[in-house]
């Protein structure tokens, strides 16, 4: 699920947040005790966490981390940062929230994970705020929701496809990572160009990138399901997306771009996805046309 998707569903999107699709974005949905951890828009990693016996102990609301703590003391009760017997565990994210402080933080106590069990602030497993403290600057926007959704339905895979090419591997760099979620296969747009012989131009003026070929241009729109080949509209199942600078495609807009030419197959078990794509046949030149008399 996209950052943008999730927001309109939780009717907290505000101009302010636009900007976090470029960058880093906490959501925690307290009825469902989750927290995800997006990046440019795209939800990277999913972790269970505790939240307030009551719905109104933990906040809802738009926030921001404004302070990170390595072993925080529990002043509360006196026991210092790094004690086993510490609730807040090894790391702490404080939070914006009025009425604080609140916080993200690690815990002594595993089996409250998932459950309501805080007076109001975020616990995680230690390994899994270990692992978010060291992704997430100061100024990064947290948003918490109570709604229905369930955070793993957008969760990505970063297992690697195997891609085969008219029954030929196609070796693919670190550099054009691939990545499938909700069991739709990604795989760089710029990829498909070069093993179709298109040419890819981004258009800066108009954000839209054209896919040219000696027949066919493709013009395609990141984030937009409206398409256009060779001038003729078309309403793609899937847009396109960024992530990291790069645009993905699946595989019902490869089918739907080039319906004529190319069957697509994808094997979830494998992890394998197959291109057979026949060029399109090129008329003959007309070289009876006699030229203009003079």
């Amino acid at each position: 699920m996209t950052l943008a998707l999730y927001l309109a569903m939780s009717l907290l999107f505000s101009p302010g947040l636009a900007a976090a699709e470029n960058s880093k974005m906490i959501i925690i949905n307290k009825k469902t005790n989750q927290l995800g951890f997006y990046q440019n828009g795209v939800l990277t990693n999913v972790f269970p966490v505790a939240t307030g016996r009551r719905r109104s102990f933990t906040p809802e609301g738009t926030f921001k981390v404004i302070n990170k703590q390595v072993n925080p003391p529990y002043y509360k009760k006196h026991i210092p940062g790094g004690s086993p017997y510490n609730p807040l565990g090894p790391r702490w994210l404080g939070l914006s929230a009025p009425g604080g402080p609140y916080g993200i933080h690690g815990n002594n106590n595993p089996a409250s994970i998932g459950t309501y069990a805080s007076n109001g602030c975020i616990r995680l497993h230690n390994k899994d705020i270990l692992w978010l403290y060291d992704q997430v600057p100061i100024g990064t926007p947290v948003i918490i929701v109570w709604n229905d959704v369930d955070l793993n339905n957008g969760f990505i895979d970063n297992t690697p496809i195997k891609l085969y090419f008219n029954n030929e591997p196609v070796i693919l760099s670190s550099e054009n990572p691939t990545f499938s979620r909700q069991d739709k296969p990604y795989v760089p747009l710029k990829v498909i160009c070069r093993l179709l012989d298109y040419d890819i131009k981004w258009n800066q003026q108009t954000g839209t990138i054209d896919l040219v070929s000696s027949n066919m241009t493709t013009t395609l729109t990141p984030d937009s399901k409206n398409a256009y080949v060779n001038g003729h509209q078309l309403n793609l199942t899937n847009p396109p997306v960024v992530m990291n600078g790069i645009t993905y495609v699946t595989t019902s807009t490869l089918e739907e771009i080039f319906s004529m030419n190319m069957k697509v197959s994808w094997n979830t078990a494998n992890r394998e996805l197959r291109i057979i794509y026949q060029a399109p046949v090129q008329p003959p030149a007309n070289d009876s046309q006699q030229e203009n008399p003079v």
